[in-house]
C-alpha cells in the first residue's frame, strides 16, 4: 500500500486492523472544482475505503498547522465534503492529533510485522484461547511459563515459545486477544512489566471464525 507520510502509514495500519474495512486504496482519483476566485482547482484525497455494510468514504490525511492556517475550511475539503455528498459517501480528515501516537504506534509498527497467516496454527490458537479463558488481566510472560510444562501426546504436537509468541501478536494483531494499545508492551527484548493481555470480548468461536476468514482474505491478495 503507498503513503506518503508516517501519518498516513498511521491511517493503513488503523485501516488493516478494522473487522469493517472490506477494501482500500490509495490516491483513488482527482477532483476538479473552483475555488472562491473562479480558479480551476484539482485535489486528490489520500484513501477511499470500502465498508462491510457497504459505506464508501474517502479519507484525508493532513498537519493541523495547515488546516489552521485556511480556517474556516480548506477549499478543497469543502469541494470534497460536497462531492462525496452528491455520491452518499462520507469524508473524513485526519490530523496528528487524531491518529496514533506514543506507544499505541509503537505497538501497532510492531504488531504490523505479525499480520500474516504464516504465524498462526489452530493449534496454536486454541492454546492460547485455553490459557487466556477464565482470566481478566494476565502478564503475558506468566501464560507462556506454562508452555511445555505439560508434555504432548505425541512429543512432536508440542509448541515452542516462539511459535507461541509469533501466534501471540498474530492474535493481538487481529483483535482475538487484547492489550493495552496505550501501554508499553514491550521492553529492552521482553513485554514491559505491566503489560497485560486478555480474550476479546467476542465468542472465542465467532473469532476463531473471523481468523479463518483473514486467511481467505489474505489468500486472494
Amino acid at each position: 500500500m503507498q503513503f506518503e507520510s508516517e501519518q498516513e502509514h498511521k491511517l493503513v495500519l488503523l485501516l488493516e486492523r478494522d473487522p469493517t474495512v472490506v477494501d482500500f486504496i490509495s490516491q483513488p482519483e482527482t477532483f476538479h472544482f473552483y475555488d472562491d476566485k473562479v480558479r480551476k482547482r484539482c485535489y486528490t484525497p489520500d484513501f477511499k475505503v470500502w465498508r462491510s455494510d457497504g459505506q464508501i468514504e474517502l479519507h484525508e490525511v493532513t498537519i493541523e498547522a495547515r488546516r489552521e492556517a485556511q480556517k474556516p475550511v480548506p477549499q478543497r475539503e469543502i469541494a470534497a465534503q460536497e462531492i462525496c455528498k452528491q455520491r452518499g459517501w462520507r469524508y473524513i480528515v485526519h490530523t496528528e492529533k487524531t491518529l496514533p501516537l506514543g506507544y499505541e504506534y509503537v505497538n501497532l509498527e510492531f504488531l504490523a510485522a505479525f499480520r500474516g497467516k504464516s504465524y498462526i496454527t489452530e493449534k496454536i490458537t486454541g492454546w492460547w484461547m485455553k490459557h487466556l479463558n477464565g482470566l481478566e488481566r494476565y502478564y503475558p510472560r506468566a501464560i507462556l511459563s506454562l508452555a511445555g510444562s505439560v508434555p504432548a501426546n505425541p512429543p512432536e504436537l508440542t509448541l515452542n515459545e516462539r511459535e507461541l509468541l509469533n501466534g501471540l501478536y498474530y492474535l493481538l494483531w487481529h483483535g482475538v486477544i487484547q492489550l493495552e494499545w496505550h501501554q508499553p508492551f514491550l521492553w529492552q527484548g521482553d513485554f514491559h512489566s505491566n503489560a497485560r493481555i486478555w480474550l476479546s470480548a467476542k465468542d472465542p468461536i465467532v473469532s476463531l471464525r473471523q481468523e479463518k476468514d483473514v486467511y481467505n482474505k489474505e489468500e486472494l491478495l
